[in-house]
């Protein structure tokens, strides 16, 4: 008699379950649901930030070497091009130490020359020593060596003057490198846009705005220079 009685409780309680399901599937169509498309968008938004436009280059001029303003070819609003000659310096000292070289030079392939001229000369008697030599007993073989000798001293003469006038050369050029220093030229494309000497000021290699000429900036390019605040930096 116990078999039945289970039996029937199992029944019942599967027919609540099937009336309790009923009444969700009932609320469950009775709420409308929105549907959306998912895409893939790029995350960005804009923002307004003041910027500045700059000359793309710009330099402030300045006397490589001490000297006194002779000649200022440019004005503000000029428009140069790079290599031309913007202002022209006179410095005396400057002149007076290439002409100094230029004398030792000269002096030196003189020096040259003349001990060239003595190696040639007992080389010439050496080979005729040497030559007649040949002849037993023409020659001693002492006055063969002094020959000898004489040319090889000639020879180190020579070697040591050419060392001098390449010394003396190369002296000459590093004075005419700083006679070309007197001519301040442009290093680039661009616009005067300040003059701050005149004919006659004593111009030098100062540092800051104390030794400054001229500034040149290159407005055919500009660049733009934005502040953006740290809270924008991502």
């Amino acid at each position: 008699m116990r078999k039945p009685v289970m039996r029937g409780l199992a029944v019942a309680d599967a027919f609540r379950l099937m009336v309790v399901l009923a009444g969700l599937a009932g609320v469950v169509e009775a709420q409308a649901v929105e549907l959306a498309q998912v895409v893939s968008r790029r995350l960005d938004r804009m923002i307004a930030l003041p910027g500045e436009l700059e000359p793309y280059q710009s330099v402030v001029l300045h006397a490589r070497v001490a000297g006194f303003v002779e000649e200022v070819t440019v004005d503000r609003g000029s428009a140069v091009r790079k290599g031309e000659v913007l202002v022209r310096l006179s410095a005396p000292e400057i002149m007076a130490q290439v002409a100094e070289a230029e004398s030792k030079v000269r002096g030196a392939r003189s020096r040259r020359a003349e001990a060239a001229a003595r190696l040639a000369a007992h080389q010439s008697v050496y080979d005729q020593l040497k030559s007649a030599s040949a002849t037993e007993g023409a020659v001693s073989e002492k006055e063969l060596i002094q020959a000898q000798k004489a040319v090889e001293a000639a020879r180190a003469a020579v070697e040591s003057l050419e060392s001098a006038v390449l010394a003396a050369e190369s002296s000459l050029r590093a004075a005419r490198q700083m006679e070309q220093y007197l001519n301040v030229t442009a290093p680039f494309d661009g616009v005067i846009t300040e003059r701050r000497v005149h004919p006659g000021a004593l111009a030098g290699p100062g540092a800051g705005s104390a030794g400054a000429m001229l500034k040149l900036e290159q407005l055919s390019k500009l660049r733009l220079v934005v502040a953006v605040p740290e809270t924008e930096y991502a």
